[in-house]
């Protein structure tokens, strides 16, 4: 005995009502892949805020009385434009944590050096500079500056893909979008700070005033995969 006809039909907005109640039951995977995951849920997290990184220390430094502070970081990112967007999270997160004229967010790979001697030239694969007030800092034009190194890190850390500086127009773009803007894990943190303070540092060997061209606020040897 047939309990319904062979062709049923249905209006068109009950066939909609019904398509709805499919997707929101169970076929959201197979709706996600033929149309396009993004589309539905949105990008991953980390496409927009970069990915999860660790800090290696943070240092403290005043010279000519204004407080600069340098962050370095370290995470597993094979793409340049991740890598850029963790360091802009970390530097966002670190302005709003601590105060200081300057705050610069130095990213290494997972491979990279362990000491701070190291953590120069190729070593680095992404890099922000930042500041509320950049007037105050020399050959510092606009609050950021952010610039990378495209592709993933050799076996050692160290990077040798294209250089680039990304324009400010970019940068407010990459932050505004952002929804995560969490700080890496410091696994050496206590309760109150574990920042290492270097008060009146003017040897030279460690930063150098911004250039014109670009330069970072550290000595040219030191950043100069980035800013080369």
């Amino acid at each position: 005995m047939k309990l319904l006809p062979s062709k049923l039909w249905l209006p068109r907005k009950v066939l909609i009502l019904l398509s709805g109640v499919f997707v929101l039951t169970g076929a959201s995977g197979a709706v996600a892949v033929f149309v396009g995951r993004d589309a539905i849920l949105g990008p991953p997290a980390e496409r927009i805020s970069g990915v999860a990184c660790t800090t290696v220390m943070t240092v403290r430094q005043s010279r000519d009385g204004q407080d600069w502070l340098r962050h370095y970081i370290r995470a597993d990112a094979e793409d340049g434009d991740m890598r850029i967007k963790t360091a802009l999270r970390v530097a966002g997160a670190l302005s709003n944590r601590e105060h200081a004229d300057l705050y610069q967010v130095v990213l290494l790979d997972e491979a990279g050096p362990d000491v701070r001697a190291g953590m120069r030239g190729r070593a680095i694969g992404a890099e922000v500079l930042f500041s509320r007030d950049p007037g105050k800092i020399a050959g510092l034009t606009a609050p950021f500056q952010a610039r990378y190194v495209e592709g993933p890190a050799a076996e050692n850390g160290e990077f040798y893909g294209k250089r680039k500086t990304l324009k400010l127009d970019e940068i407010k773009g990459i932050v505004t979008a952002m929804a995560d803007r969490t700080d890496c894990l410091d696994p050496d943190a206590t309760g109150e700070n574990a920042t290492a303070a270097i008060a009146d540092d003017r040897t030279g060997e460690d930063h150098a005033d911004a250039s014109g061209n670009g330069e970072a606020i550290a000595a040219p040897q030191e950043h100069a995969a980035v800013s080369h």
